[in-house]
């Protein structure tokens, strides 16, 4: 797992360094807005998830070894399960509004320093991207895959350390830190 997570972190990296830095902060900004689009709306649609979306239940009670303090893994399930769906749509059809201006990725605002600035800003909307995609595949309850996640150095601290982030979903999944 550690070794996906540095390989997408790596591209996401290359990404914005070729977007360059205006180019990668309107993409950095469209995936924040997409997930305060998510947080603004998941409660509406995980009250209405349990009825067309099965809790992945095993014939043994597992218990979430990545948050074992997690007040309700079902209602918990459905709350990520919500947030994500929103974030996905959200995060596309903001991309498709983004696309219109790809051109500003033609124009040498800093040259270098934009490509590295760029790079970092492609590096921190990774992360982000992947703390919402890790959140949610830790509230499956598999063991297949949490094992992986719960072995990750790497993928723990991206879902403990996500600035901003990760506070707002423990709080959100009623998760003592």
């Amino acid at each position: 797992m550690t070794l996906i997570l540095l390989i997408l972190l790596i591209i996401g990296m290359i990404v914005g360094y070729r977007r360059g830095f205006i180019l990668q902060f309107f993409h950095l900004m469209g995936t924040l807005a997409a997930i305060i689009i998510a947080a603004l709306n998941y409660g509406t649609l995980a009250a209405r998830l349990d009825l067309i979306l099965p809790y992945p239940s095993t014939t043994e009670t597992l218990s979430n070894p990545i948050f074992p303090s997690i007040a309700n893994a079902e209602y918990a399930y459905y709350d990520m399960s919500a947030f994500f769906m929103i974030f996905i749509v959200a995060k596309i059809l903001i991309q498709l509004v983004i696309s219109a201006f790809d051109y500003f990725q033609q124009i040498p605002v800093f040259n270098i320093v934009g490509e590295v600035v760029g790079a970092v800003l492609g590096l921190i909307e990774t992360v982000y991207i992947l703390a919402v995609i890790l959140f949610m595949l830790a509230m499956i309850p598999l063991e297949f895959i949490q094992t992986p996640i719960e072995d990750s150095g790497l993928a723990n601290f991206i879902l403990e350390h996500t600035f901003i982030l990760s506070e707002r979903f423990m709080e959100w999944l009623q998760i003592e830190s």
